[in-house]
């Protein structure tokens, strides 16, 4: 139940936003792997049970989940997984393309030490993952964040943040068709190790022109894997 404060302020228990976010990183984490099949139903009293909690949280959990263009809450009591499309994908990348863009420009210009050395401790840790697509992720956007993290401002990280979760999915569920090759791995590590080379040299344009080519490459990718998915379910 909701307090008044002395200041008059109303609060929600601790405990409740607590539950919400923990049955928000469940069942995300449980669609992104695929436990949850892109174009399946949902239904709110069966993540009750499976959560063990009441429809208060999962409600609330899917509204967060529908906000990030993962599900879409249906009349009743359930909820639509989103499908994997080449629209949708496109539409994320573009986004992306305009708001990284933008920043990266900011970013070289007023880069520091200190943000290059973290960003460089991340890409070494992305290097050494092998396939893992939650620690693949989590790498890779400690990368990117850090370079950006000095010119972005809360509407920005918030938005971008919508973005990498929604491709994010798109990795995770596309990560057996993508192209695995050694020298596939190591061209994609060379796209970051050159951000990082311009990055540190406050070369703006290049920067920002580089940053677009890896967007554009990994679009490529995760549409080339798209298709061979289509391809294989059509078989």
């Amino acid at each position: 139940m909701a307090r008044r404060s002395r200041s008059g302020r109303t609060s929600r228990p601790i405990a409740h936003v607590s539950l919400v976010d923990r049955v928000t990183s469940e069942l995300r984490a449980s669609i992104l792997t695929g436990e949850i099949q892109p174009g399946s139903s949902v239904s709110i009293v069966e993540l009750c049970e499976l959560y063990d909690v009441s429809h208060i949280p999962v409600r609330e959990a899917l509204r967060r989940l529908e906000s990030e263009g993962i599900v879409s809450l249906r009349p009743g009591r359930s909820a639509l997984v989103a499908d994997l499309s080449t629209e949708d994908l496109s539409d994320i990348y573009r986004l992306r393309r305009l708001i990284e863009g933008d920043l990266a420009t900011k970013a070289a210009r007023q880069m520091t030490d200190d943000l290059i050395a973290e960003a460089e401790a991340a890409l070494d840790e992305y290097v050494a993952i092998e396939r893992e697509p939650a620690a693949l992720a989590a790498a890779h956007h400690a990368f990117h964040a850090t370079l950006l993290s000095d010119v972005m401002g809360t509407a920005d990280k918030n938005v971008l943040e919508l973005l990498w979760h929604s491709a994010d999915r798109y990795l995770h569920l596309l990560m057996q068709d993508l192209d695995h090759t050694p020298e596939t791995k190591e061209h994609r590590i060379s796209e970051h190790r050159e951000l990082l080379v311009l990055a540190r040299d406050r070369k703006a344009a290049a920067f920002k022109k580089a940053w677009i080519a890896h967007l554009d490459a990994s679009e490529r990718s995760l549409m080339a894997a798209l298709g061979n998915r289509a391809v294989a379910d059509s078989a």
